[in-house]
């Protein structure tokens, strides 16, 4: 299955389905999100990233039928310091698959060659899943934040994971500007 899927970036065209797609698959991502977080999540919040400044970190996983199966977004943390977070979500229906981890680590490749050093992401201390993909991409803890994210009527800790490209990945990658990516 991996082979036949399509990574691309996201545009406005998108917006329906990315919409389907988290609704969708909303009861599925409320195990691993916020309420807040997904209460936010409307046809303005999604033309704001698909059209703000980080449009260019925002891709699908779709099948060649066309159905969207995964979203991975990009947000610049820091551009001089070349720091980033990724987020991403997998319906459920293709999860346990190697899907996450087959995208996430083509994106770090690609992100490296934009010249991204490193890489957060931010999960819920019950999200095994998404531990052992961040971890089998090269994510390591680098902090725990205690009592973070409120899934109500629970809080849950959080565990922040940072993957840094090493010497021998950026050596290899011809570096695209960060600002280049970014003004397109």
């Amino acid at each position: 299955m991996k082979r036949s899927l399509i990574i691309r970036q996201a545009t406005e065209a998108d917006l329906n389905s990315i919409l389907l797609f988290e609704f969708r698959n909303r009861r599925w991502f409320s195990q691993f999100l916020p309420k807040h977080v997904l209460r936010k999540q409307t046809e303005s919040y999604f033309k704001y990233l698909l059209n703000g400044r980080c449009k260019n970190l925002q891709y699908l996983v779709v099948l060649p039928s066309g159905e969207l199966i995964g979203r991975f977004s990009g947000q610049v943390l820091d551009a001089k310091q070349r720091t980033m977070e990724v987020s991403y979500r997998i319906a459920s229906e293709f999860t346990n698959r190697g899907i996450a981890r087959f995208v996430l680590k083509r994106l770090l490749m690609l992100w490296a060659s934009y010249g991204i050093t490193e890489v957060y992401a931010q999960v819920a201390d019950h999200n095994n899943a998404s531990m052992k993909v961040l971890m089998s991409c090269g994510f390591y803890v680098s902090e725990r934040q205690e009592n973070s994210i409120n899934f109500d009527p629970d809080i849950h800790d959080s565990l922040v994971f940072k993957w840094a490209a090493s010497e021998e990945v950026t050596a290899l990658m011809p570096i695209v500007e960060l600002h280049e990516v970014l003004a397109n």
